[in-house]
């Protein structure tokens, strides 16, 4: 299982040959994961790149890796402004 922070990289590789109407795949993956973490449901390819990536187990739960990852994909909203 990988672990550590997700590169541009990585992902650029992970949805290499894939066609998902724009090439915001960050974004995807990290609304993705979230969706995985409350119960939702992902279609089969997305799921098979965050299962691949490390993101998700075998039981379609995030890994501590994918928690990471919407933790510093959402973070910024938790921030209070004073």
């Amino acid at each position: 299982m990988k672990s550590g922070p997700i590169t541009d990289e990585e992902i650029a590789s992970a949805f290499a040959n894939t066609n998902f109407g724009h090439t915001r795949h960050r974004e995807l993956l990290a609304a993705s994961v979230f969706k995985k973490m409350v119960g939702y449901h992902c279609g089969h390819t997305v799921t098979t790149i965050m299962h691949t990536m490390g993101l998700i187990g075998a039981s379609g739960h995030p890994t501590k890796r994918g928690r990471l990852f919407v933790a510093e994909s959402y973070g910024h909203l938790m921030k209070v402004s004073g």
